[in-house]
Order: structure tokens, then C-alpha cells, then sequence
């Protein structure tokens, strides 16, 4: 094997390892349940057009709340509500506080709101969707704790 190829994963592996290992520690101490794995063939925005990561990374399953992924440079929070559920949460209290994005589960690619939408769309958009379930994907700077997330499944009775 060669080392420098070891090396360059290594570092860049290893502080999203890090990451994912306080994270689920400090949920677990919080009194949540998780399981953790690393998944591949998540599909991320790059300049506007989605972009398949073929690298794993490391995914933190909530049960009961939400699914946790520590990406290369940033780490999201899915939730998955049911329909009646996405229609009644305040997205303009939701989008003061954090950036988020709305899909709908099955067609995930199909964006419901991002920062180019506007959250007048939101309702229509969700209410005109085949959809019975939408994924609101809260986004975060590698910083975030575990007290971040534990409020979001608050505020919102996930």
C-alpha cells in the first residue's frame, strides 16, 4: 500500500472520524439512542448541479429523530416529517436560525426549498407534491455539538 495515499486519507478522514465519535458520544449521554456507520452515494450540491460522493462518510442514525452526516466540509441534520407535519412548521422562524433545504423522500433530488427558492414556495410546494414524507436538512459548520441538534429536535417535537 502506499503510505502517502495512507497518509492523505488519514488526514482527511480522521477529523470527520473525530467528529462523528463526540457527536455520538455526547448524544448518547444526552439520553438518545444511536447507531453509526459510514455511507456512500450521497448526493451533494456543487456549484448549483448534485454531485455523488463514491466515498463513504461517517452517518449517525438517531432513533427516533433524525439522521446525522459528517461531510467533508460541513455536517447535516435530516429529519423526516410526515406531510400534515411539514405543513404546519414556521420555515420563516426556521430559516432565521439555520440553512436549511426541503426534498421530498422519495424524489430527493427534487428540491422543495434551498436558498434560491423562496419560502413563500415552501407551503405550495409541499401541498402540490405526490410526496407523503419531506426531508428538512439542517445544516451546520463543523463546530456543532450535540446541544445544537438536541434543540432542533426540540423546537420542532421530532
Amino acid at each position: 500500500m502506499d503510505l502517502n495515499l495512507v497518509n492523505q486519507l488519514n488526514d482527511i478522514y480522521k477529523p470527520i472520524c473525530d467528529r462523528a465519535d463526540r457527536l455520538s458520544r455526547d448524544l448518547q449521554e444526552s439520553g438518545y439512542t444511536i447507531k453509526k456507520g459510514f455511507f456512500n452515494n450521497h448526493s451533494v450540491k456543487v456549484d448549483g448541479s448534485f454531485v455523488t460522493e463514491h466515498f463513504p462518510i461517517p452517518v449517525i442514525f438517531v432513533e427516533g429523530v433524525g439522521d446525522i452526516g459528517i461531510d467533508l466540509d460541513y455536517v447535516w441534520f435530516v429529519v423526516i416529517f410526515p406531510k400534515e407535519k411539514a405543513l404546519l412548521l414556521d420555515y420563516n422562524n426556521i430559516t432565521k436560525d439555520y440553512k436549511i433545504e426541503i426534498y421530498g423522500s422519495q424524489d430527493y433530488l427534487r428540491d422543495i426549498y434551498n436558498e434560491k427558492i423562496a419560502i413563500s414556495d415552501i407551503e405550495p410546494g409541499i401541498k402540490d407534491s405526490p410526496e407523503t414524507e419531506f426531508c428538512v436538512q439542517f445544516y451546520f459548520e463543523h463546530g456543532v455539538n450535540a446541544s445544537d441538534i438536541i434543540a432542533i429536535t426540540r423546537a420542532f417535537a421530532v
